[in-house]
């Protein structure tokens, strides 16, 4: 989570804007998601899916529609759903839909087929009840602190990523296995990347890493012994790539393990051994990742 100095002098990552009504910054995502993945990718950047949970919060919704109905014609998801208990709508600060000013649409809520269980606010600031599945696009909120936390040398509050010297950039060592796709988008949704290995130095600095996390160590059923790192075979046999477009050999670190890449039933995404030389493995099998930031990754100009 990145901050920078906002028009009344707090904090937050360049990306969102502050809105005086509401009491914190909001993000409008143009790019549609299901409920479950807009909830997940406020998340990732240190914020909530937005809910109108007072007046000032629903006239800053309201206000953000209003400035992007050119792009979201439809309507946008709001944090408010009932995929705990159908009918029981809560924010996801946990405010129930009752004590919120806000007002239905005319025929709403309707319960279609018996599926809708999260809520639209429409372009007239009313809202509808929706099947969770279907997309819309998304707005995330961070109220602001009385105490914002400060910033390390990795210009975030998030003190597991640490700046090494060595490369000039930040890491951070993710021992929840996700699958390779997934943690693609954890590492992006903190304003960084799946480490990518540009030299033998950076090879030692990511085993080092992995050291500190010994397999027994991290939760839940995963493969043993790699990590997710950022290259992959971009859809053609033996074209292996990092996920800045460069070939392994262009980005300065092409040393695999002996046997490596085998290519076994379809291995097409990045990993790196506890001896910090790359393998290749199953996409959708989890594994835990390796995350890096440059310390100025979501700075704005500015700021640079």
């Amino acid at each position: 989570m990145y901050w920078h100095c906002s028009p009344d002098g707090k904090l937050f990552r360049f990306d969102y804007d502050y809105y005086q009504e509401a009491e914190g910054w909001m993000k409008l995502h143009h790019i549609p998601a299901t409920w479950k993945d807009a909830r997940l990718r406020c998340f990732r950047e240190g914020t909530v899916l937005a809910s109108a949970e007072n007046a000032h919060m629903w006239a800053a919704m309201k206000s953000v529609f209003k400035n992007s109905q050119a792009t979201v014609p439809c309507g946008i998801f709001t944090g408010t759903h009932a995929t705990y208990s159908k009918g029981d709508f809560y924010s996801i600060g946990g405010i129930p839909l009752s004590r919120m000013p806000v007002t239905w649409a005319p025929g709403e809520p309707d319960n279609a087929d018996n599926s809708e269980d999260c809520l639209l606010m429409l372009p007239n600031g009313t809202l509808a009840d929706v099947n969770c599945s279907d997309v819309y696009p998304y707005v995330c909120y961070r109220k602001k602190q009385i105490n914002m936390p400060v910033l390390n040398d990795c210009g975030t509050v998030d003190n597991e990523y640490a700046l090494d010297c060595r490369t000039g950039s930040c890491y951070k060592f993710h021992p929840e296995p996700q699958v390779w796709g997934s943690a693609f988008a954890t590492c992006s949704g903190e304003g960084g990347h799946l480490a990518i290995i540009n030299s033998a130095t950076e090879a030692q600095v990511l085993k080092e890493l992995y050291a500190k996390h010994p397999a027994n160590s991290m939760p839940g059923n995963f493969i043993k012994h790699v990590v997710h790192i950022g290259h992959s075979e971009w859809g053609d046999h033996g074209l292996w790539m990092t996920i800045h477009g460069q070939t392994l050999k262009e980005a300065g670190y092409n040393v695999w393990a002996t046997g490596q890449p085998d290519n076994s039933s379809n291995q097409f995404c990045g990993a790196m051994f506890t001896n910090g030389q790359l393998d290749d493995v199953w996409c959708d099998r989890a594994c835990p990742f390796i995350c890096e930031k440059k310390p100025d990754s979501l700075l704005t100009d500015d700021e640079l």
